[in-house]
C-alpha cells in the first residue's frame, strides 16, 4: 500500500472512531506492543502503523510517547484492581486471601497475555524517564490499600488487633511480585498448589503469630522493613 492509499485508509478509520475510541485504541496497541517488543521497542511510528493512522495524529490524542506510556500503565492498573473486585468474603483477612488465589488463577489462565511480563517493563525503565518512578508510587498506593482493608478488618472485629496491617500489605504484594517474575520467566511450576498455595498457607497463618515482646514495626509503607533510617 502507497502513502496515498494509506494516508485515505487512516481518514476513514479515524472518521470512524470518537476521540475516546480512539485513544483505547491507541493505548491498546502501546500494551500490545509492549508485549511484543519490550518497552524501548514502542516507538511512535510503530503505535501509528498498528492503529492505522498518521503519526503526526497521534498527537491529536496524547502530547508524547511517555503520556501514551504512563496511560498504558493506567489500563494495566485497571485490570489489576477490576480482578481484587472478585473477592466477596465477609472476612477481611479471608477475602485478602481470596485476592491473592485470584491471581494464582489469572497467572494460570491467562499465561503470556497476563500483565506481569508488561509490568516488569516498566519496572526495567530507564531511571529518570518518569515511568519506573509511576510505577513505584502506584505500587506504593496498592500496599496503603491493602493497609486500609487490614485497619477496617480491626475496626469491624474480624481480624485480632494485634495484627501488623504493614506487615501483611508487604507480604502480600511481595508474593504477587515474585509471582509475576515467575510467571514472565515461564516457571510454571510456580502454579503448583504445593508451592504457590503452600506460599499463601504459611504467609496468611503468619499474619495471625503474636508479635513477640518488644518487636517495633516501620510506619512509612514507603521505607522498607528494618530500614531505620
Amino acid at each position: 500500500m502507497d502513502d496515498t492509499a494509506m494516508g485515505e485508509n487512516a481518514k476513514r478509520h479515524t472518521h470512524r472512531m470518537t476521540a475516546d475510541a480512539r485513544k483505547r485504541q491507541i493505548v491498546e496497541v502501546a500494551l500490545d506492543l509492549i508485549q511484543k517488543h519490550g518497552l524501548h521497542g514502542v516507538t511512535m511510528s510503530r503505535i501509528a502503523a498498528e492503529a492505522g493512522i498518521r503519526q503526526a495524529s497521534l498527537y491529536t490524542h496524547f502530547r508524547s510517547r511517555k503520556e501514551i506510556l504512563l496511560a498504558a500503565l493506567d489500563a494495566i492498573y485497571d485490570r489489576i484492581y477490576a480482578s481484587r473486585m472478585t473477592a466477596s468474603s465477609e472476612n477481611t483477612l479471608a477475602r485478602l486471601r481470596e485476592i491473592c488465589d485470584h491471581h494464582i488463577e489469572l497467572w494460570r489462565g491467562l499465561g503470556e497475555k497476563h500483565h506481569a511480563h508488561l509490568l516488569l517493563e516498566f519496572v526495567a525503565g530507564a531511571p529518570g524517564e518518569g515511568l519506573r518512578e509511576t510505577l513505584a508510587a502506584k505500587h506504593l498506593e496498592t500496599l496503603n490499600e491493602f493497609i486500609q482493608i487490614v485497619e477496617r478488618g480491626k475496626e469491624e472485629g474480624k481480624i485480632p488487633p494485634h495484627v501488623d496491617s504493614e506487615r501483611v500489605a508487604w507480604f502480600i504484594t511481595g508474593f504477587a511480585f515474585a509471582g509475576d517474575v515467575s510467571q514472565t520467566m515461564g516457571f510454571q511450576r510456580w502454579l503448583d498448589p504445593e508451592i504457590s498455595g503452600r506460599w499463601l498457607d504459611v504467609m496468611f497463618a503468619s499474619f495471625l503469630e503474636e508479635p513477640e515482646s518488644g518487636a517495633s514495626t516501620a510506619s512509612d509503607p514507603g521505607q522498607p522493613p528494618g530500614d531505620a533510617s
